[in-house]
C-alpha cells in the first residue's frame, strides 16, 4: 500500500489502490467534526443540525406534501390569489437575487480560502502537489478547518431555504416535477452527509453548485425584470447543470486513489481517513447519478424534440422555470 512508504521528496501526490479497510465500511461510532468558528452564524446550533433526523424528516415531509399538492390539484391549477400580486412577483424578485448573491459570496469565499489554504501549505513545506492534496484533504492544517466547516455548513442550511423554489412554483398553479422534488429533498440529506462526516470531496459540491447557482439565480431575477433572455443561454445553464455533475462526481471519487506526503509523520497517507468520508463521497455520487439523468432528459425534450413555443418578454416556459435553475 501506498500509505506504507516514505520518502524524502515531498513535492507531487501519488495515484494507489483504495484504503480497502474503509472503502465501504459503514459509518458507525465516528465524533461529529470541527464545527463553523465560534461566534460564526449558527455555530452554537452546529450539533443539533447535524442529527441525521433533521435533514431525513425536512425532506421526507416536503417531497410528501409535493406529491399530495400535485395529486391533489391536477393540471392546469389556478394561481394562488397572493400569486397574483405585484408584492408576490417583487418577493419573487427578492428570493431569487438573495440566493444569486449568497451563491457568488459562497463559491468567492470557498476559492478564495482554498487558494490561501494551499499557498500557506507551500510556504510551510515544499510546493508540487503533495501541498495541494494536503491543503483539500487534511482536516486538521487544510480547507476544512480554514473556510469549508463554515461555507459548507452554510450551505447545507441554504438546501432547506431553497424549498422556497417549490412553493413559489405550486403558488403559481404549477406542478413540481419529479426532477424538482428529487433534487431538492436529496440535496438535504447529501449535503448533510458531506459535512457531517468533513468529507474532504464535498469542496466541489460546494465551490461547483455555488457558482451555477450564481448564474441560475441571475437569469430568474432577469426574467422577473422582465428582461429578454435568449434560449441559447438558457440551454448553456441546463448543459452546464449537467457538466458539472459529470466532472464534479467524476473529480470526488478522484479523491479515493490520492495520497498525499504528510511531513509530520513522514509517509504518504491517503486523502479519505475514515468511513464517514468515503460514504459521504458514494452517497453524494449515488444521488448524482439519477438526478445527472433527468437533467438529461429535460435537456433532451426542452431543447431538441420539444417544440419551441412563442415567447413572453421576461419569462419562461413551464417547464424551464421548474427545472431550469432550481438545481
Amino acid at each position: 500500500m501506498a500509505s506504507g512508504r516514505t520518502i524524502s521528496d515531498n513535492a507531487s501526490a501519488i495515484l494507489s489502490s483504495p484504503p480497502a479497510d474503509i472503502i465501504f465500511k459503514l459509518p458507525i461510532g465516528i465524533e461529529l467534526p470541527q464545527g463553523p468558528p465560534e461566534g460564526s452564524l449558527l455555530s452554537s446550533s452546529f450539533h443539533i443540525l447535524m442529527d441525521i433526523r433533521v435533514p431525513v424528516t425536512v425532506a421526507t415531509l416536503y417531497a410528501t406534501c409535493v406529491h399530495i399538492l400535485n395529486r391533489s390539484r391536477g393540471q392546469g391549477a389556478e394561481p394562488a390569489r397572493f400569486a397574483r400580486t405585484a408584492l408576490f412577483r417583487w418577493l419573487v424578485i427578492a428570493h431569487n437575487l438573495f440566493l444569486c448573491v449568497y451563491s457568488a459570496w459562497t463559491c468567492l469565499g470557498m476559492i478564495f480560502s482554498l487558494l490561501r489554504t494551499v499557498t500557506e501549505m507551500s510556504r510551510t513545506h515544499s510546493s508540487g502537489t503533495s501541498s495541494f492534496w494536503r491543503g483539500l484533504c487534511s482536516l486538521d492544517e487544510g480547507i476544512w478547518g480554514h473556510g469549508l466547516n463554515y461555507y459548507g455548513f452554510l450551505f447545507y442550511l441554504s438546501k432547506f431555504y431553497e424549498i422556497l423554489d417549490t412553493v413559489i412554483i405550486l403558488a403559481k398553479g404549477k406542478r413540481s416535477s419529479l426532477l424538482q422534488t428529487y433534487h431538492h429533498g436529496g440535496a438535504m440529506i447529501s449535503m448533510w452527509a458531506g459535512i457531517r462526516f468533513a468529507s474532504p470531496p464535498i469542496w466541489i459540491f460546494v465551490v461547483f453548485n455555488s457558482l451555477i447557482h450564481t448564474l441560475m439565480y441571475f437569469y430568474y431575477v432577469s426574467c422577473g425584470l422582465n428582461i429578454k433572455v435568449p434560449r441559447a443561454v438558457k440551454c448553456a445553464l441546463t448543459t452546464a447543470q449537467i457538466c458539472q455533475f459529470v466532472f464534479g462526481s467524476s473529480l470526488a471519487i478522484a479523491h479515493i486513489f490520492v495520497y498525499y506526503f504528510d511531513p509530520s509523520i513522514g509517509q504518504y497517507t491517503s486523502c479519505l481517513v475514515n468511513a464517514g468520508q468515503t460514504f459521504a463521497l458514494w452517497f453524494n455520487v449515488l444521488y448524482l447519478a439519477p438526478l445527472t439523468y433527468l437533467f438529461i432528459g429535460f435537456w433532451i425534450a426542452s431543447y431538441v424534440t420539444k417544440p419551441q413555443p412563442p415567447q413572453v418578454r421576461g419569462t419562461s416556459t413551464v417547464s424551464e422555470e421548474g427545472m431550469l435553475a432550481r438545481n
